[in-house]
């Protein structure tokens, strides 16, 4: 679980990145200041970790569509076969009495 209280005060997107030398970058945001700020750091240096949530939910999201997309179909079949059951059910009464008399 990620603790995005530490990213509470960040400032809203767009950011613009660039290169600022081997393996730094440096951050812009659109109110003419870098991006400096604690919580803008912590969002930035947990960028990795955000990715990996989010591609696991996005997963877990794919598997519940698919489950809820499953679950439809039960239904319509239990439906469509409940209808052929209201509709045998007098005929095996009837049959029920014919064999009694």
């Amino acid at each position: 679980m990620i603790d995005t209280d530490k990213y509470k005060g960040h400032r809203e997107g767009p950011w613009d990145v660039r290169e600022a030398g081997i393996n730094r970058i440096m951050v812009y945001t659109d109110d003419e200041g870098f991006a400096y700020e604690e919580a803008n750091r912590n969002l930035v240096a947990d960028a990795p970790l955000i990715l990996e949530a989010y591609k696991r939910l996005r997963e877990e999201n794919e598997t519940l569509r698919k489950m809820d997309w499953e679950y439809e179909c039960l239904w319509t079949w239990l439906a469509e076969n409940t209808n052929l059951l209201n509709t045998i059910e007098p005929l095996m009464e009837e049959w029920k009495k014919e064999m009694i008399e």
